[in-house]
């Protein structure tokens, strides 16, 4: 019961004392697209722009250490199973591109969850990295759905 109880919580109270969504604590511009909290998306921040495999992740202000982890997922927000999140740290910056992972290997094509933790704090974004050549359409709504679903509201 008491495991319920927490993401219940979460989605009724979701904002900060400053008035910010509780997963989007700090702005973020991905491929020069700030993040949006959308209405009644209380899950993640959406870049409603696909972006680049190599498109920089900026915040306002310079961290002294900034973790990215990515996971690829579904159009239903299911995370790719099998799929390792890409990870990115970097100190004292403002901004990274999405191609320095510690694997060294570029995001592909698709659709990620991340996690960007930076003084403490975590934004939750969901973006979508496109094709060299796709210019492809954005709806984050199934992933909000699925999400939903799981956090049981």
């Amino acid at each position: 019961m008491k495991r319920l109880l927490i993401p219940l919580v979460l989605l009724t109270a979701p904002l900060h004392a400053e008035g910010r969504p509780l997963i989007y604590p700090f702005d973020i511009t991905l491929g020069g697209v700030k993040a949006e909290v959308k209405e009644g998306n209380m899950l993640f921040a959406e870049v409603p722009k696909p972006v680049a495999a190599d498109a920089t992740l900026a915040l306002d202000e310079e961290v002294p250490m900034l973790i990215i982890n990515a996971f690829p997922c579904k159009e239903d927000g299911t995370v790719e199973e099998g799929q390792p999140a890409a990870v990115i740290f970097a100190n004292q910056v403002k901004e990274v591109k999405l191609d320095a992972t510690m694997d060294k290997k570029k995001l592909a094509p698709g659709t990620y969850l991340a996690n960007v933790v930076a003084n403490g704090k975590t934004s939750r974004i969901v973006f979508t990295v496109a094709a060299p050549e796709a210019k492809a359409s954005v709806d984050f709504s199934k992933i909000l759905k699925f999400l939903k679903a799981k956090a049981g509201g």
